[in-house]
This record gives C-alpha cells, sequence and structure tokens, in this order.
C-alpha cells in the first residue's frame, strides 16, 4: 500500500511525475491480472474465457440491433473444450480461419464427434487476440459473436486455443451447446 503523506509530499514537488509513476503502477497491475497467452497456462485462460462470458451474460445487453436480457450461467463441457481445441489446432496446421473444418466439417460435427449430444450448437472463432480479455471484448463488440455469447438457449460451453509458429497467429474457437436431452449435460 502507498504512504499518501510520501505521495503528497512528492506530488507537491514533482507533480507530473508522481502521476505518470501512479498510473504506470495502476496500468502495470491491470495488465498483470489479464490472461495472456504464453504467460498464463491453457487451462487458466480457458477459465478466465469462460468467466468472462458468464459475467457477461449476467447483465442485459444489445448486440448490434438485437437486445438480450441477462443470461444463466454457462457450463463448462469438457467434450466441448475438446471439440474447440480440436478445430483450433486444425486451423493452426492447416493454415486457415473458418467455420468449416479442413475435413468439411462444421460446428455440429465436432462437438458431435467429441460426444456431445446437441440440439443447438453455436461457435465463435477468432484469431490474433493475446489474451482472454481481448478476444471476449472483440466477440462482444461483434453481433453475431455477441449474440452466440447472449443467447439463453445455450447451456454449455468450451474455449479452444492453438497457436502458430509466428506472432499474431492465435487460434480462439468458442463451442456453444444445448444438449439434446431435457437435462443439462455438462462435465465439469
Amino acid at each position: 500500500m502507498l504512504d499518501m503523506s510520501f505521495i503528497n509530499h512528492l506530488k507537491r514537488r514533482h507533480q507530473k511525475y508522481v502521476a505518470a509513476l501512479f498510473a504506470v503502477a495502476l496500468t502495470s497491475g491491470a495488465i498483470a491480472s489479464e490472461a495472456v497467452v504464453g504467460r498464463e497456462s491453457n487451462a487458466t485462460i480457458r477459465a478466465r474465457v469462460v468467466e468472462l462470458v458468464n459475467d457477461a451474460r449476467a447483465k442485459g445487453r444489445k448486440c448490434g440491433p438485437e437486445r438480450f436480457t441477462a443470461a444463466p450461467a454457462l457450463d463448462v463441457s469438457q467434450e466441448l473444450n475438446e471439440a474447440a481445441t480440436d478445430h483450433a489446432r486444425d486451423m493452426v496446421r492447416k493454415k486457415f480461419f473458418e467455420h468449416r473444418g479442413s475435413d468439411g466439417s462444421q460446428p455440429r460435427d465436432r462437438v458431435h464427434h467429441a460426444g456431445y449430444e446437441s440440439r443447438l450448437t453455436g461457435e465463435n472463432i477468432a484469431l490474433g487476440p493475446e489474451s482472454a480479455e481481448e478476444v471476449v471484448a472483440g466477440w462482444l463488440a461483434s453481433p453475431g459473436h455477441c449474440s452466440n455469447i447472449m443467447d439463453s438457449r445455450f447451456h454449455d460451453i468450451g474455449v479452444g486455443l492453438a497457436t502458430g509458429r509466428k506472432r499474431g497467429q492465435i487460434y480462439w474457437v468458442q463451442d456453444f451447446g444445448a444438449p439434446a436431452s431435457a437435462k443439462r449435460a455438462s462435465t465439469k
């Protein structure tokens, strides 16, 4: 904790330097709390994405022209994590970026192949963001991606990421599912 009398003393003597130092101290704390690829484990980053998505779902929001009320938190599904991770790795290996897999598969096919029985599937992908915070902010700023995040019909989520060899080649996949059975089928 900073001693305020010391800060006030410095402030009188070096006002602009203290302001800059204080701003750096505040900023460096915020940066250190981000879940950054390469600095944190993929499990930590995936958990942070889920946390940020559930924080967004807890509040109503507008995604483009569509308004959404608050939605229940999503449960993590290991099957959806597997489908998302496999697709992210496929995009890295085959050097492409799209929802259709290199084998022609669609999100619902990959989710089913991973063992998740879904009545509804959604997917968000991103290329380049370096932190969980950055990728979720980008998805929330995009009407279609935001709609997937806010869709209350989804019950479960899986997150995958994979990195290529060059800087900025970070592939993100977020799969959403509503289980085929009435019972919520999540595997935490």
